[in-house]
């Protein structure tokens, strides 16, 4: 009977009505950590219903994140509530159109007096009935038969305690979310003496659309204590759900675990253990590089442009004089107003591939290195000398001879233009001497051993065409031989 009167209401439907109470989100913003998780916002405009709003979209959120706010300082959301029924109060015929007024274009599930169920979607309420599509047909139902409504794909339900409990507002929902990632990667393109520094974000997104979206990727990583485990607002009742999404798995003994173990610890249990870190050197303070308008699909990858900026670059080479390799290197200079997250940098000079090494985290204004390859121009030769031997002294159980001796440091460049050089190496014993403002930037005792280990430093420049030499003296203990031969250098655990 209701299917046969329906197409004859369908010639005289009133406009439709207004919609309240529900409320569809969309993605705001999303900020993106580089260790595989993100902070989604979303917003969305509802009429409230006597304080109370629902909507359709649940978060797939870790545990203890969701946040539910309005936009309005003076509300406060009170309740969320996650049911597997979420049904309309009524108390009568009149008070349920009434009440189905402002709902028009909502799915519905509606069981009769005699216990039919009818599901579809509230196409027009008319003077004694309401009209429910259902594909292509339509139910027409008299308000009087109506014994329950429940609102279908709507399982989360939303309190805000207002003066006003009836005004449109806007709600947000915000969350820490897993399944999205970024790396980031930079392009050092150099010119002549210029050159320019372009960081680029590669984003993999496997959670949610994102349209029109603003992303920020984050550099830093802060302690989530909860990783690995859902929200229970996001446990939604697999009869709360739209046919075509399917319900959530039970949780796993794995997740239950994890569950303890993240939960405070008992008596005699071991407090839960913090997670690395992306970088020892990124793990205080964040920051946030903004993408405003972004649009991608889930599972696709992006890689967009976050910064382009020209940068000081000082071109130098590094020898570690411990061996006879010198490297060349440029000196970039962070004059930004960001820092340089730690990340790949591929180096292009004049449409030539230079090669790729790794920026370390640099704050602005402060200075990156970024080794290239072997310096081609420069020849580097190194030898060591006696110049003094002291009388035998006892020291434990053993004899040594204190031997002083001279190293001499030989860099020739061939190269067009002068060469800045650092030169690094390390030595045995007591540091008496450093040419060219040397430095001894550290040193180390070893248990056993009678002499230091030293690392020495120099910074020089080597003009184009001519030679410079390095020197350094230092005091080293050597056993003393007890048949005649030769003394021979100090190892720990002799005798």
């Amino acid at each position: 009977m209701y299917a046969a009167l329906a197409f004859y209401y369908l010639t005289a439907l009133a406009p439709e009505p207004q919609r309240a109470l529900t409320f569809d989100t969309s993605l705001k913003s999303v900020a993106v950590f580089r260790d595989g998780y993100g902070y989604f916002v979303r917003e969305g405009q509802v009429k409230l219903e006597n304080g109370w709003a629902t909507t359709n979209f649940v978060p797939n959120a870790i545990r203890g994140t969701i946040w539910v706010y309005s936009l309005d300082k003076d509300d406060r959301v009170d309740t969320v509530i996650t049911t597997k029924d979420n049904h309309l109060e009524f108390s009568g015929a009149a008070d349920l159109k009434a009440k189905l007024a402002e709902k028009v274009g909502l799915k519905l599930q509606i069981t009769t007096s005699n216990g039919q169920k009818y599901d579809g979607e509230l196409s027009r309420l008319l003077d004694d009935m309401l009209l429910l599509q259902a594909g292509a047909g339509f139910n027409a139902i008299p308000y009087g038969q109506i014994r329950s409504v429940s609102y279908v794909g709507y399982p989360i339900k939303v309190k805000v305690a207002t003066a006003n409990p009836n005004k449109t507002t806007t709600l947000g929902i915000a969350y820490l979310q897993e399944g999205i990632r970024w790396e980031p990667s930079y392009v050092l393109n150099i010119t002549g003496d210029q050159a320019s520094l372009e960081l680029r974000a590669s984003m993999q997104n496997t959670t949610e659309n994102l349209k029109k979206s603003d992303v920020l990727f984050v550099v830093g990583s802060p302690f989530v204590a909860n990783r690995g485990l859902q929200d229970m607002s996001g446990i939604v009742p697999a009869t709360a759900l739209p046919a075509n999404i399917a319900p959530p798995e039970s949780p796993k003994k794995e997740d239950l675990d994890k569950e303890r173990v993240a939960g405070e610890p008992g008596e005699g249990a071991a407090a839960p253990a913090l997670r690395p870190t992306i970088s020892g050197e990124e793990g205080g303070e964040l920051f946030f590089y903004k993408k405003p308008d972004l649009t991608l699909d889930t599972n696709d990858i992006a890689m967009v442009s976050i910064f382009r900026n020209d940068v000081p670059i000082k071109p130098q080479f590094e020898w570690d004089a411990d061996g006879e390799e010198v490297l060349y290197l440029l000196s970039v200079l962070n004059s930004t107003k960001q820092p340089l997250t730690t990340g790949p940098v591929f180096v292009v000079e004049d449409g030539k591939a230079l090669g790729q090494e790794t920026i370390k985290y640099t704050p602005s204004g402060d200075t990156a290195e970024v080794k290239l390859s072997r310096g081609i121009g420069l020849r580097v030769e190194k030898t060591e000398s006696e110049i003094k031997r002291g009388p035998s002294v006892k020291i434990g159980k053993s004899d040594f001879i204190p031997i002083t001796l001279k190293g001499s440091l030989k860099i020739t460049n061939f190269r067009s233009s002068d060469a800045q050089l650092k030169i690094t190496k390390t030595a045995r014993g007591r540091i008496l001497t450093q040419s060219d403002d040397g430095k001894v930037k550290q040193t180390q005792v070893l248990s056993g051993e009678v002499n230091p280990l030293n690392d020495l430093e120099w910074k020089v420049v080597v003009p184009k065409g001519q030679t410079k030499l390095v020197t350094y003296t230092l005091e080293t203990y050597v056993f003393a031989d007890r048949s005649g031969t030769p003394p021979v250098p100090a190892t720990p655990g002799g005798d």
